[in-house]
């Protein structure tokens, strides 16, 4: 363990209080100001507490942005419901979870994501990249079992809903509605799937 974790490690325990209030000062700031006017120095004035609350936390303004847009939505695991459907709707229905405000603080950041290699590189691994592993996952296990041909582009088939949902949250600023993934399941992953 280097120093810097070493300090992050002793000393009193941190209050989730404080952490929770920092997300949402976060959330609340990237609404209004978005991305670039999201500042470390008025996150902490909105969330009450010193910019070494922050640090203490988050290494970086990117670390924080990535994690207050993380703690609005649920990563999923790869389901098992005993079918291909079942499976399909389970896994693409962590886009179809957010509220309103949930699909505002994600636009900010998308909105961002373009001029920032950091922010687009973070926020792909820790937000992007675990939804879309799932789906990947329960297509992999079909094709174990026989039910999906083995010669599918499955990462190409993954990566449908994810970018339906992030051109709504874009463009709209809501995620897809629960009605919208099962048909993306019927009507674009099946048939896609060959099943």
């Amino acid at each position: 363990m280097d120093g810097g974790e070493e300090s992050r490690a002793s000393g009193r325990p941190r209050d989730p209080e404080v952490e929770r209030g920092i997300l949402v000062a976060t959330q609340d700031l990237l609404v209004e100001s978005g991305y670039a006017g999201t500042t470390i120095a008025g996150v902490a004035q909105r969330a009450q507490c010193g910019k070494s609350a922050i640090y203490r936390r988050w290494d970086s303004k990117v670390d924080l942005v990535v994690a207050a847009v993380r703690a609005l939505h649920i990563t999923t695991e790869a389901p098992d419901t005993g079918t291909l459907r079942g499976d399909l709707v389970a896994a693409a229905m962590h886009f179809a979870r957010s509220d309103e405000r949930s699909g505002r603080v994600l636009a900010s950041l998308l909105s961002e994501i373009g001029r920032d290699q950091e922010l687009q590189d973070v926020a792909y691994r820790t937000i992007g990249e675990p939804p879309v592993a799932a789906l990947i996952a329960v297509i992999e296990r079909w094709i174990e079992r026989g039910t999906v041909p083995a010669d599918v582009p499955v990462a190409l088939i993954a990566g449908i809903v994810p970018t339906a949902a992030f051109g709504s949250v874009v463009l709209r600023q809501r995620s897809l509605e629960a009605a919208a993934v099962e048909e993306l399941v019927d009507f674009v992953l099946l048939p896609a799937l060959r099943v």
